[in-house]
């Protein structure tokens, strides 16, 4: 017997660490919650490209720490990580954990689902059509979160955005990640690994390549080393070709790194690529308020404020003519405001993830999934709240939901 396709309180569209989050947080708030998925499991960027790795989450309760616990019960997690920045996960058992999650807070989850159109009446989404093996569907609903991390949903129900950096529209590059097995214990460092492919004339496209260790795992770590330029996002014949071009350079550097004669690599092989193109930047949706550049910079406070974001601008250079790295920069601890959840074009639409309202350089600090999570889960909390008293998400009190991310 199939799931309904009628009454929704809330439907999430993309079970990336946003979405995820908001479907959790949206169901333990008593919502009747669909979450619709395009693969075969969720994650999104920590499963299905393996960016393993936790950024910005040090300073958040909530359904972060409840991860962060939950993977270290396992086995699963690495403080060190990435200093203060980040902390390294296992892939597998994260995928494990998701679903686990899913199912304890009552989510319908349907996987193998494409959001392929939106129905609107006025200004309120009233139903999403999805293709999948089982045909085109509609699923109706009172309130609806994109956590498509592209815009997907709301670009679909006719949502203003932006792309890209303002003076050309050039986003940030794509990256293909390889699981890799054969390094030896301790790890090597990864600069040792960089200055030997560069000194050996290596055309690396990405010059911050790094090994991601993979807790309980030996000898086995995630590899990124690939900057592919020109992705859009929105078009599969560019990711078609991103995804030929980051299988292929992910097979080139190992195979140089095993032929360097440095012998702490001679044992090294590849495991898997992908199984996606890990994706930076897409639309970002037009909210209430767009958080700025300035706002990072000066550390700002919002009334409405939900969650603090700490991570430094992270700009992957947009094409090889201006460096093949990162352009980065420090911000002051800011706070992500509530209204740029909040859909300016949609009355029933919320966003999260790297989606919601903010500029080209905002969005580098804000896009990581510490803050995925963080805006996820304030979204769906929201969302609950705005179909269960009948409300519009723009009248749910911010001091409601700010309470659950602190920091």
């Amino acid at each position: 017997m199939g799931i309904s396709h009628d009454n929704w309180d809330v439907i999430v569209a993309g079970a990336g660490p946003g979405g995820f989050a908001a479907a959790v947080a949206a169901a333990r708030a008593g919502a009747k919650v669909l979450l619709i998925e395009k693969n075969p499991f969720a994650g999104g960027i920590w499963t299905t490209c393996g960016v393993s790795v936790f950024i910005d989450y040090a300073n958040k309760a909530g359904l972060v720490g409840e991860l962060r616990d939950r993977l270290g019960t396992a086995g699963a997690w690495d403080e060190k990580g990435l200093g203060p920045w980040g902390s390294f996960y296992t892939v597998e058992p994260m995928k494990m954990l998701l679903d686990e999650m899913l199912i304890q807070a009552g989510v319908t989850v349907r996987l193998h689902t494409l959001l392929i159109s939106v129905r609107r009446q006025g200004r309120r989404i009233v139903a999403v059509e999805t293709a999948s093996k089982s045909g085109r569907e509609t699923f109706s609903g009172k309130v609806f979160i994109d956590g498509t991390g592209d815009g997907d949903l709301g670009a679909l129900g006719g949502c203003g955005f932006d792309v890209g950096r303002p003076e050309d529209g050039k986003c940030q590059p794509a990256s293909m990640f390889g699981l890799i097995g054969g390094l030896p214990q301790p790890f090597p460092d990864s600069r040792d690994a960089r200055k030997l492919l560069l000194e050996a004339g290596s055309d690396l496209s990405y010059h911050g390549l790094s090994f991601f260790p993979q807790p309980g795992q030996p000898g086995i770590a995630l590899l990124n080393a690939s900057h592919l330029c020109g992705v859009d996002a929105t078009d599969a014949d560019s990711l078609t070709r991103a995804e030929l071009a980051g299988r292929r350079q992910v097979h080139e550097v190992v195979r140089a790194l095993r032929q360097s004669g440095d012998e702490r690599f001679a044992n090294l092989f590849v495991i898997f690529t992908g199984p996606y193109v890990g994706i930076r930047e897409g639309r970002r949706i037009h909210g209430l308020y767009t958080v700025t550049a300035d706002d990072c910079l000066a550390g700002r406070r919002f009334d409405d404020g939900i969650c603090e974001a700490t991570f430094q601008f992270d700009v992957h250079h947009v094409d090889p003519a201006e460096g093949r790295g990162v352009a980065g920069g420090k911000v002051q601890p800011y706070q992500i405001p509530y209204r740029c959840l909040l859909a300016a074009d949609v009355d029933n639409l919320l966003l999260c993830g790297r989606c919601i309202s903010g500029d080209f350089r905002a969005h580098s600090s804000y896009r990581v999934t510490g803050n995925a999570v963080a805006t996820g889960q304030a979204a769906g909390t929201a969302a609950a709240i705005a179909a269960l008293e009948q409300i519009a998400p723009a009248e749910v009190d911010a001091r409601r939901v700010s309470q659950i991310v602190p920091g």
